[in-house]
């Protein structure tokens, strides 16, 4: 039953992954990929952490490129781009502009430009992906447990 139960958790977490990753696509916030792969199981800075406790299977999931702090300077790429910033003062951003536009920041670079005081509105795709995982968790997890019950019977 425990592998059950952990199987259908390990789905329900890729599932989430996925959501995020369409929603990050959909409001085309992806440049280098970096935040991308934070929340892919496996990559860089991605969050899968299991707490099994007596009767109940945890599983967290998500990106872990930015710190937990409630300090706005220290939060990382993903949850500046959901939650949104204010920059209060001019300072100076060292890099360069790449030939398709972007902007490529390089510390090292003797050019860049100066990002002055404004408020970012956050994106809010980290909830609106667990919204829509939410509005469809039920049937995922009937279904998984279909799957799984299969499994188990054979």
């Amino acid at each position: 039953m425990k592998r059950v139960l952990t199987n259908i958790a390990e789905a329900l977490g890729e599932t989430l992954l996925n959501y995020i990753i369409d929603e990050i696509d959909r409001q085309g916030l992806i440049d280098t990929g970096l935040m991308w792969n934070s929340f892919t199981r496996g990559g860089d800075g991605n969050v899968w952490e299991w707490d099994v406790d007596r009767n109940s299977i945890t599983l967290e999931v998500g990106s872990d490129l930015g710190s937990g702090s409630n300090d706005q300077g220290a939060w990382g790429y993903p949850r500046l781009i959901n939650d949104g910033y204010t920059i209060h003062k001019a300072h100076w951003v060292p890099g360069y502009w790449n030939s398709g536009g972007s902007f490529v920041y390089d510390r090292n670079a003797k050019t860049g430009f100066m990002a002055k005081p404004r408020s970012f509105i956050g994106r809010k795709y980290f909830d609106i992906a667990v919204t829509q995982f939410e509005g469809g968790m039920n049937q995922l997890i009937i279904r998984r447990l279909e799957i799984e019950l299969e499994r188990v019977l054979r």
